[in-house]
């Protein structure tokens, strides 16, 4: 049995991070060639750890709707710090 880490550039900022592939956040983004653009229409690309809590904290103070699973007080420290089994991706 093993893990996985998603590397990714964040879709937000372009930082370098990496995440469990089955929780990451992700915003709606297309890539422009040089780099990711806001795009309702887009598919869905990874965002950091930081850009995410951003997010959550935006969501909060506009009263928004937030997943169930990012509500959990121990979601970042799963998303962004643990690898997401292998046999589950």
């Amino acid at each position: 049995m093993g893990y996985a880490m998603l590397l990714f550039a964040c879709a937000a900022c372009g930082v370098l991070a990496q995440a469990n592939p089955s929780l990451v956040m992700s915003i709606p983004a297309r890539w422009d060639g040089a780099i990711y653009v806001a795009d309702p229409n887009a598919k869905r690309e990874p965002i950091c750890e930081s850009c995410a809590h951003q997010l959550l904290e935006r969501f909060e103070r506009e009263h928004l709707p937030i997943p169930p699973s990012v509500s959990e007080p121990d979601y970042f420290e799963h998303a962004y710090h643990q690898g997401g089994d292998e046999q589950n991706l």
